[in-house]
């Protein structure tokens, strides 16, 4: 296997909304090349993974340049993305992830899952651009948003896999090349697609991709008649716990060291075509100030829900408040 770094400078991308859900959290832009589209069948042949530090960017790529280089390559490629909090891809969740997932599995690797910022769903699912552009494919995004002068490359994936088997068979520079840089760019080009979030509903697309809070991971949020139901994972020291509800804590919250899973379920009210919870008695009065900002938290209630409009932030910046401050036995 070959490392090949690659360190360059980057103009930095500084959102309000980012740092709304994930504030200075370690990151990392990931993408991988194949041999095909079937886990079962095909390998892993490169992993690229583009690191911010400052207004440098790293870009890593670990190459199976031998016929059995896939397992030291998830190797490295795991312990490098052991270092973030998190992921961005475009249609990693579909297809990045659960292909690394099954060839780690293969060679009986451990696989941590971490949350995916999949931009491809956020774009595909949370904004207009399906109706106003022909495909969804990352470089014609890169081509609406003007970024097309960034990429050098001039091959798509499915020619990387042929481009690959005839490396194999001659192992010359100019394949290798040409293979790495188009890993090279798309992990680039994709950190510089990140402001286009601004044309999206990105609070919805949170609320559905579900987001960092503290040390969990908010997996699934719904409104279940007029309650919030909250699923997820612990992330660091998990523990087994049940609360049920109380005047000082009227929620249900259990919690599972064995899965590292959580379940939250708070009570709703409704009136007059609206549904609301009792932030104040949840979150109490020094922590509801962080969200009273809102137009929907009015006199300490959340409107989590108005005439069939949900209010996504406030649920999400609801949340994040609750999971950013709970004291449990392990505190």
């Amino acid at each position: 296997m070959k490392k090949i770094t690659d360190t360059l400078s980057i103009q930095v991308f500084d959102s309000r909304l980012m740092k709304q859900y994930f504030g200075e959290r370690p990151f990392a832009v990931f993408d991988i090349e194949t041999t095909g589209l079937s886990p079962v069948y095909c390998k892993v042949i490169l992993s690229g993974i583009l690191l911010i530090d400052g207004t440098t960017a790293q870009v890593i790529q670990y190459f199976a340049d031998q016929p059995d280089d896939e397992k030291i390559l998830l190797e490295a490629t795991l312990q490098t993305l052991s270092q973030v909090d998190y992921i961005i891809t475009y249609n990693g969740r579909h297809f990045d992830i659960p292909f690394v997932e099954k060839r780690a599995k293969k060679h009986g690797l451990v696989f941590h899952p971490t949350y995916n910022l999949d931009l491809y769903q956020v774009v595909s699912s949370h904004s207009p651009l399906r109706q106003v552009l022909p495909s969804l494919k990352q470089k014609s995004l890169e081509q609406f948003c003007g970024l097309s002068d960034g990429r050098d490359d001039e091959i798509s994936g499915g020619e990387s896999v042929a481009l690959y088997e005839r490396y194999m068979a001659a192992h010359t520079f100019d394949l290798e090349r040409r293979i790495l840089l188009h890993n090279h760019d798309d992990v680039i080009q994709l950190y510089r697609l990140l402001p286009i979030i601004a044309k999206t509903d990105f609070h919805r697309a949170m609320y559905k991709q579900g987001f960092l809070a503290g040390d969990y991971w908010i997996q699934k949020t719904v409104l279940h008649g007029h309650d919030l139901h909250v699923t997820g994972l612990q992330l660091t020291s998990p523990i087994d716990f049940i609360s049920f509800p109380t005047d000082a804590k009227p929620y249900t919250l259990i919690m599972n060291r064995a899965s590292r899973s959580f379940e939250l379920q708070i009570p709703g009210q409704s009136e007059v075509g609206a549904l609301y919870l009792d932030a104040l008695a949840i979150l109490g009065e020094e922590t509801i100030r962080e969200i009273e900002k809102y137009p929907s938290v009015v006199n300490g209630y959340l409107i989590t829900q108005d005439h069939g409009l949900i209010n996504y932030m406030e649920i999400n910046c609801f949340l994040k408040a609750f999971f950013e401050t709970i004291c449990l036995p392990k505190c």
